[in-house]
């Protein structure tokens, strides 16, 4: 199941490879996008 998570409020130093890392501990990450 595909699923899409905004999260907002982030510093502007966090990186992509930072987000994934903390997320890929409660399962896959396919994508990280920061805007």
């Amino acid at each position: 199941m595909d699923a899409k998570m905004y999260v907002g409020n982030l510093s502007y130093d966090v990186t992509q490879e930072e987000l994934q890392a903390l997320f890929e501990a409660h399962g896959a990450v396919s994508d990280v996008f920061i805007v």
